[in-house]
């Protein structure tokens, strides 16, 4: 299956509703932005492990290594959409001129 990433955006919105609506405000478990943002610099945490793990600096397995990054990375992901889609960014049209804007500075 090949989604765009408005789709992954919207898929991931979707996924993120159903879980936050089922969980109770009023006790203070469902995510709002903040706590988005802070499980996305927990899973990049992860991330940075798993890395040390593959360049040999941490844990010397490195096939968990790799999977650990792969689930972090997608985690990592999974919140930026959410949070792209809580505020309204489209990440197809700026991530497309990040890039652009990227090429012409490097190309200058």
């Amino acid at each position: 299956m090949t989604l765009t990433l408005q789709d992954a955006q919207l898929v991931s919105w979707k996924i993120f509703r159903k879980i936050n609506d089922k969980l109770d405000p009023e006790k203070g478990k469902n995510w709002n932005p903040f706590v988005m943002v802070t499980d996305l610099l927990k899973e990049a945490g992860g991330v940075a492990t798993a890395v040390k793990g593959l360049e040999g600096l941490e844990s010397p397995d490195k096939c968990e290594a790799k999977e650990i990054l792969a689930r972090g990375l997608n985690d990592l992901l999974y919140s930026v959409f959410v949070l792209a889609e809580h505020y309204g960014v489209n990440l197809d049209e700026t991530f497309l001129q990040q890039v652009n804007d990227y090429l012409l500075g490097f190309l200058t």
